[in-house]
């Protein structure tokens, strides 16, 4: 399948900087828990002044940029800022740390990652520059590999907290009913399911989180189109995902289209849609991600759409957790299905 053989751009400089950089994945055994908030970001520069000035400024500018698909504007990265002179051993557990050193006695710039290096999980990215021009240029070329870094440690993060919780139970009738694999922790339940959907469903007081998967035949031409994407979708829940009222049902909210890009996903070409999500009939919404691949096994297309109800509230964090739930999707070996049965 031609697209499915296809690798974007961001999934090549990210392999070509995981190569480029001085390299290390240390083991996390003996390692003390990382510390700092979710979607939090500790930048260590030389002094307060680079912090305050245009180097400052464009790394806020960055990792603060508005995180798409959201109903109300929401920062990727909060961030917190230390003066290298006081990047002491009680900052060194934060679990994102991006440094910069300007260093005239070097004659090119160094690009470092370092992934558990000092708790865990972690991840260290340092950017050694002769000077503060070529960090712009250094910086240009390499931060969106920068923040995907970062966001794959959120997930780690976030992948290892709900281990504790994992109930399995979800693992093996995802494999026995649709021969896919995913991790859930046992605050989710089953809402609804059919043979080719399922949709699990958390309910808290405050808020909702909820995840549907769901299966449709493979079509070359158009299935990685985002209007198919977005059709199907709202085909998919009008169907099986009702709102709170009789003849209410959700759908993609066009009022602020969804944003899709195409990533590698778990190894496979997918497309990624951020969006806000409505209740036809209903005053209801919030945002939701997917990630449609196709499942070259069984010829289809697979989405995994999760989502999030928090009125009035932040949601990016508890976007974060779905995000999180979604990448451990994967296909089971079938010597390895169903372990814990």
């Amino acid at each position: 399948m031609k697209n499915s053989q296809s690798i974007t751009w961001l999934a090549i400089l990210i392999a070509l900087i995981s190569i480029a950089f001085t390299s290390c994945d240390f083991k996390s055994s003996g390692l003390k828990p990382s510390t700092g908030k979710t979607n939090e970001l500790l930048v260590v520069t030389n002094s307060k002044a680079d912090w305050e000035g245009l180097m400052g400024k464009e790394i806020k500018e960055f990792f603060g940029q508005e995180l798409a698909g959201l109903p109300q504007p929401e920062s990727m990265y909060s961030m917190a800022h230390i003066p290298d002179p006081n990047f002491g051993e009680m900052f060194k557990p934060h679990h994102n740390i991006f440094i910069v050193d300007v260093d005239p006695e070097i004659d090119k710039p160094i690009l470092e990652t370092r992934k558990d290096l000092w708790a865990s999980p972690q991840r260290v990215i340092k950017m050694t520059v002769p000077d503060r021009e070529q960090f712009f240029t250094e910086f240009a070329e390499n931060k969106e590999a920068f923040i995907e870094f970062f966001n794959e440690n959120e997930r780690r993060r976030v992948s290892r907290a709900f281990d504790a919780i994992e109930d399995y139970s979800f693992r093996n009738r995802l494999v026995d009913k649709f021969d896919v694999s995913m991790r859930f922790p046992k605050s989710f339940y089953v809402a609804t399911e059919t043979k080719d959907f399922i949709w699990l469903r958390r309910e808290a007081e405050q808020f909702s989180q909820a995840v549907a998967i769901y299966f449709y035949p493979y079509d070359e031409m158009t299935a990685f189109n985002p209007e198919v994407i977005i059709h199907v979708q709202d085909s998919v829940t009008k169907k099986h995902i009702p709102g709170p009222s009789a003849g209410s049902y959700m759908k993609v909210s066009m009022f602020d289209p969804p944003v899709a890009k195409q990533i590698e996903f778990n190894g496979a070409f997918a497309v990624e849609m951020r969006g806000i999500w409505e209740v036809e009939g209903d005053f209801m919404g919030g945002p939701f991600i997917s990630y449609t691949t196709v499942d070259e096994r069984h010829n289809r297309v697979v989405t995994l759409l999760g989502y999030v109800y928090n009125p009035g509230q932040d949601k990016k964090d508890l976007l974060r957790q779905v995000e999180a739930i979604l990448h451990t999707f994967e296909y089971p070996e079938a010597e390895d299905a169903n372990p814990d049965k």
